[in-house]
């Protein structure tokens, strides 16, 4: 018995130095914790001109955003909803650049809103707005509804097995982009994690259909520098790569955007499977166009 133990404990030591010794050279994990000041509530800035982020994916949405800029555009988002928040990273990068500085960049002068929606806590964040709550309950949906627009009928979402209550309904106001940085937690067997994954990816998918803006009919596409812009809402969703995902991008995202690319930031560390969806110019459902 104490040959084993001493067995598992040097096994779990080696483990453990490996992880302090990855998280010490991350480049990521040093900029977070460089930054200037220590309340988590605060919207100091570190030497590199970011926010005191508190985690470190938030340098992953950063990187998508740079790469598609239209996602979240000072001058052109009014809403952006960010589901499974907590503990808040990439709302931050949403209020950071939606808000630099303080000042208003929307176009008509209307300020975006930001919603950050999650069953958990959440310390406040500047220009943000906290909703405690399932994103899919109905309690959470009329909060939406009263903050966002009014909901009118529509014909029904194309998958019913996720809470009826969202089905046959579109806000007449939209959302401009939708956020998922969600993740199941790891139950060590990847075939249950990938399910996992799937739900979250299915969940945030109604939520987006339910509330993105749809591309008014005759809109075109614009082209700032050598960026396009597609008009409707726009949705990022993070998921763990497997053939199963392949089948649901194919089926559930391509025929309801006008552009859904897979991106891996190079802030995701390269062992890793997770990568994200970025559809862009929402188009509503393909059986009513």
């Amino acid at each position: 018995m104490r040959t084993t133990f001493s067995l598992l404990k040097s096994r779990a030591s080696a483990s453990s130095s490996r992880w302090i010794a990855r998280q010490q050279k991350d480049p990521y994990v040093k900029s977070r914790l460089s930054s200037i000041g220590n309340n988590r509530t605060s919207y100091n800035e570190n030497t590199s001109g970011y926010p005191s982020y508190r985690s470190r994916s938030s340098f992953k949405l950063l990187s998508l955003a740079q790469k598609h800029p239209s996602i979240l555009d000072a001058g052109r988002i009014k809403v952006v909803v960010d589901l499974g928040a907590a503990p808040g990273g990439w709302t931050q990068v949403a209020s950071h650049l939606l808000h630099r500085n303080g000042r208003q960049r929307i176009d008509d002068g209307l300020k975006a809103k930001i919603f950050a929606l999650d069953i958990l806590d959440m310390e406040a964040i500047p220009n943000v707005e906290v909703i405690r709550g399932d994103f899919l309950s109905e309690q959470v949906r009329n909060t939406l509804q009263m903050k966002i627009g009014t909901l009118k009928n529509t014909d029904p979402l194309t998958d019913p097995s996720f809470l009826d209550q969202v089905e046959g309904t579109r806000w007449e106001c939209g959302v401009d982009t939708v956020l998922s940085d969600m993740m199941a937690p790891m139950s060590g067997n990847r075939l249950r994690n990938v399910q996992l994954s799937l739900q979250l990816c299915a969940a945030a998918t109604i939520f987006a259909r339910a509330t993105l803006k749809c591309a008014r009919e005759g809109e075109e596409v614009k082209k700032i520098g050598n960026k396009r812009i597609w008009p409707g809402g726009n949705l990022v969703i993070k998921f763990f790569a497997h053939p199963d995902m392949d089948e649901f991008r194919s089926t559930e995202l391509d025929p309801w955007f006008s552009k859904v690319v897979v991106e891996k930031p190079k802030e995701s560390r390269a062992e890793s499977s997770e990568a994200y969806w970025v559809c862009l110019g929402f188009k509503g459902d393909p059986a009513t166009r």
